[in-house]
């Protein structure tokens, strides 16, 4: 009878520390891709491409299938102040709203800072490491060029995209609405990554580790922010005992 229970025991916990695994998964894994993309920055700057053996090759095959349908796409999704993004700001106000409506204000709390943190670090990053635009080809998208003034790394667009997406999809996690949030999300984050890379605004390494950066700082926060700290002292405590 002990062999049973003991299995019992252990699918038990597992179904309950399945989502607080994967939580830890996302926060360690994505902050220490981080850390470990940022060193390599940083001990590359001296190199004439200011970055990793795989920037300049995507970009150039992406400059090589230049299109006009994707290029007005790649606009749009880039375009702060564009359709797609007055959309997005639209949708973010009418959440905030229903936040507040239902007095929903711990998860509004998560929300304000899952995406404010993220600009936040976004624009120290950026100055930290003073990362150069990428600046190979004359004309983009069929026009000249033009050097953005601030620095590259990591991508604001992206941060600001993937913090969006999961703060969404974090929020409308125990509503039947889950699905539809996490897909439209990605879709968006996904777009807008690709976007930035189209258009030759950023390295792909810092489209990637925009999207580090912000699993590890929004998944740390919604792990002290939410129930899962109390699970996580309580799995420690078991493991010591």
């Amino acid at each position: 009878m002990a062999a049973p229970v003991f299995l019992a025991t252990v699918r038990r916990l597992g179904r309950r520390y399945l989502l607080l695994g994967v939580l830890l998964a996302v926060v360690v894994g994505s902050g220490g891709l981080f850390v470990e993309v940022a060193h390599e920055l940083r001990e590359d700057q001296l190199q004439p491409d200011h970055g990793f053996p795989f920037d300049r090759p995507i970009l150039t095959f992406l400059h090589q299938h230049e299109g006009a349908t994707r290029c007005a796409l790649a606009d749009q999704l880039s375009a702060l102040g564009g359709p797609v993004w007055l959309s997005v700001y639209a949708l973010a106000a009418l959440g905030t709203g229903q936040l507040v409506r239902r007095r929903r204000y711990r998860a509004l709390l998560f929300s304000v800072g899952a995406v404010g943190g993220t600009m936040v670090f976004n624009l120290l990053a950026k100055y930290h490491f003073d990362r150069l635009r990428p600046d190979f080809y004359h004309r983009i998208c069929h026009e000249t060029a033009q050097q953005l003034p601030d620095p590259s790394f990591p991508s604001g667009h992206t941060m600001a995209s993937v913090a969006l997406a999961s703060t969404l999809g974090i929020v409308c996690w125990h509503t039947r609405w889950r699905w539809l949030a996490w897909g439209a999300g990605l879709l968006f984050a996904l777009g807008v990554s690709w976007a930035r890379l189209y258009l030759a605004a950023h390295y792909p390494s810092d489209v990637l580790a925009g999207w580090l950066a912000t699993g590890a700082w929004v998944g740390t926060l919604y792990l002290v922010s939410s129930r899962y700290l109390g699970e996580l002292r309580r799995l420690w405590h078991r493991l010591r005992h």
